[in-house]
């Protein structure tokens, strides 16, 4: 029995889709190395400490840091 063309259409797969498998990282900007080892400082000094609140403090110092950068400039 001849099969009809829109049977045949249905059973045809899709073309894969082709996904890039490296991407080209950049370069850290100075906030993120900065809260990088912040953060493990952190959490060496006080393990219990959770991840949100190290990461608070990490952005009050950042802050603290960024204010006194500025105060010394001008």
């Amino acid at each position: 029995m001849p099969r009809n063309v829109s049977t045949v259409e249905k059973t045809k797969k899709a073309p894969a889709v082709v996904k890039k498998t490296t991407t080209k990282k950049g370069k850290s900007s100075n906030y993120n190395a900065y809260m990088n080892t912040a953060l493990s400082e952190l959490k060496k000094a006080d393990p219990a400490l959770k991840h949100n609140e190290a990461f608070k403090k990490a952005i009050e110092m950042w802050k603290a840091e960024q204010k006194g950068r500025l105060a010394s400039l001008t």
